[in-house]
């Protein structure tokens, strides 16, 4: 580790002195070539002075480039600029629209309509979303999931503010770096703290939190491999998973499931503790936002019911005893003894479903499955492809997918 940190201190150390000695100021997003590519007139990256701006015009006025080049180069970026990609994207992307945004999105909108962002960070996320338009969308895309679970941790307007500037200008480093260079990734969060400080802004929370949003709990993020990290740090990187788990799996109504088990630092089947990757106490806001989508008691009253009967079987089926395996009859008396399964009682909880009715009871009892629900789906797999003897709900063998489902009430 001290050879990591010593490489990523030292590198970084580079990059910071190229940006002092050479400028905060970015320049221009793109080469400016002739019609057919092949003769550059001006790299991208070329800083934008006045005399840079007179040589535009006049290779537009020879017919070099176009209007259209000069102005999209030169051009002040407004907050409209930087708000459009953003509203677009949760309107579009289907990772997105799902969720109810509204007040998250007018709270980033207030945050950029401040204009209150240095003009060399914005310069900065021009270049960036020009350079590297995949990863400024996913950037993007992480700022508003990200917000959106700050909003549900019931963050002030000043920490939303906070996390916004974490989630917005983490990945600005980017911009000054090429892609394919080896240590890109392990360096660019320190290199986009250290110009978002050069640009002004001296807020120690959000710079430290910029600098640690590849970090993880169980150590086994970058750059420094960190087992400690502000909230706002592991905010980002719950958005950075979302985003990951939704690029490669094909049921979007599992995402949240899959995410809240990486913060589960108890493994119900062992009775052990297990690395996770973001704090326990941040399950509640995804949970959260999962359970947005029940908007009336009608709609609490059925999922309620749903979980009743799903749990129910689960019941029916620890009572289903194997006596050649050990660890299949100790997991199902752990989970009888979850449900407070009893001589007397065979209710899940022992709650009756009458009780449900209760518009506090049932939430209570949704809360709870949903929490027990996440813990079995930690082991469905390895019943199913370990032990051989899966959990069946009425005769039909599951899985960790359909419990990851079941906790949705979308679906």
């Amino acid at each position: 580790m001290k050879v990591i940190n010593q490489l990523v201190k030292e590198t970084s150390k580079q990059f910071s002195t190229h940006i002092l000695n050479s400028g905060i100021k970015c320049g221009i997003s793109k080469d400016i070539t002739d019609p057919q590519g092949k003769r550059v007139f001006l790299k991208a990256g070329t800083e934008i002075t006045d005399k840079i701006k007179i040589r535009l015009e006049n290779l537009q006025k020879e017919g070099v480039i176009g209007h259209e080049d000069v102005i999209s180069l030169t051009h002040k970026q407004s907050t409209q600029d930087l708000l459009s990609p953003i509203l677009e994207l949760a309107k579009k992307n289907p990772v997105l629209n799902n969720f109810q945004l509204k007040g998250t999105l007018a709270t980033i909108s207030e945050y950029i309509e401040q204009d209150s962002i240095p003009k060399e960070i914005v310069d900065h996320l021009k270049i960036f979303s020009h350079l590297n338009p995949l990863a400024y969308e996913n950037t993007l895309l992480n700022l508003v999931f990200g917000t959106h679970v700050g909003k549900a941790n019931n963050y002030s307007a000043n920490e939303l503010f906070e996390l916004i500037s974490v989630l917005f200008f983490e990945n600005i480093g980017y911009a000054r770096l090429n892609k394919k260079m080896k240590d890109a990734q392990l360096v660019h969060p320190i290199l986009s703290k250290e110009i978002v400080k050069i640009a002004g802004l001296e807020n120690k929370l959000v710079l430290e939190s910029i600098e640690q949003h590849e970090e993880k709990l169980d150590g086994s993020g970058y750059p420094k491999k960190l087992t400690h990290m502000h909230e706002y740090a592991q905010i980002s990187q719950i958005a950075n998973q979302y985003s990951q788990i939704t690029q490669k799996s094909k049921n979007i109504n599992t995402a949240i499931g899959e995410l809240c088990l990486l913060g589960e630092g108890f493994d119900f089947r062992t009775s052990q503790k297990k690395s996770a990757l973001y704090s326990y106490q941040l399950q509640k806001p995804l949970l959260s936002i999962m359970q947005e989508s029940i908007q009336t008691k009608v709609h609490q009253h059925a999922y309620g019911n749903h979980l009743y009967d799903q749990l129910s079987k689960v019941i029916k089926w620890t009572n289903t005893l194997n006596a050649t395996n050990a660890e299949m009859k100790f997991i199902q008396a752990k989970l009888r003894s979850a449900l407070w399964i009893s001589e007397t009682s065979q209710y899940p909880f022992q709650i009756n479903r009458e009780e449900l009715k209760d518009n506090q009871i049932c939430s209570m009892f949704i809360n709870d499955a949903r929490k027990l629900v996440l813990q079995i789906s930690q082991f469905a797999n390895y019943f199913n492809q370990i032990l051989h003897y899966p959990i069946k709900i009425d005769n039909i063998s599951t899985n960790k997918e359909y419990f990851l489902t079941l906790i949705n009430p979308t679906t």
